[in-house]
């Protein structure tokens, strides 16, 4: 079933649940597995190959492109890459006003000027909405 029409309290819970599970993956497989802070990562059923090891990141084919195209065509969205899907959520978090640095941290950039040279087009939306609110303090005296 998609998640998309959940709401956010059972997407958190399915996202716990999800991390219960993964560290359990993780402690019966303390030698083996590679721990990256990935949040999905590759368990055994998805290493059929020698070359692929536990916890290592997914492949775009490992996440299912038929499933991840449905879900876009029931959705009624335009097509986008898998990536994509970072790239929107950083550039909606931006335009909605959550401060780089938090957008920074959660993209996992080391960096600031990687996420403020990346995201710049949205910046002009928020140097407005600044000039603006400034405008509202100052003529509030």
């Amino acid at each position: 079933m998609c998640s998309c029409n959940r709401p956010a309290g059972e997407i958190v819970e399915l996202l716990r649940a999800h991390k219960a599970h993964q560290a359990e993956v993780k402690m019966r497989s303390r030698t083996t597995y590679h721990d990256h802070g990935l949040v999905f990562a590759k368990e055994w059923s998805d290493v059929g190959r020698r070359t692929a090891e536990l916890g290592n990141p997914l492949q775009a084919n490992n996440l299912g492109q038929r499933e991840y195209a449905r879900l876009i065509r029931d959705a009624g969205v335009r097509r986008i890459k898998f990536h994509g899907l970072r790239h929107t959520s950083a550039t909606l978090l931006l335009d909605a006003g959550v401060p780089p640095k938090v957008v920074q941290e959660r993209l996992g950039h080391k960096q600031i000027a990687t996420t403020l040279d990346i995201y710049a087009h949205v910046l002009p939306s928020m140097q407005r909405e600044a000039s603006e609110r400034l405008a509202a303090v100052l003529h509030r005296r």
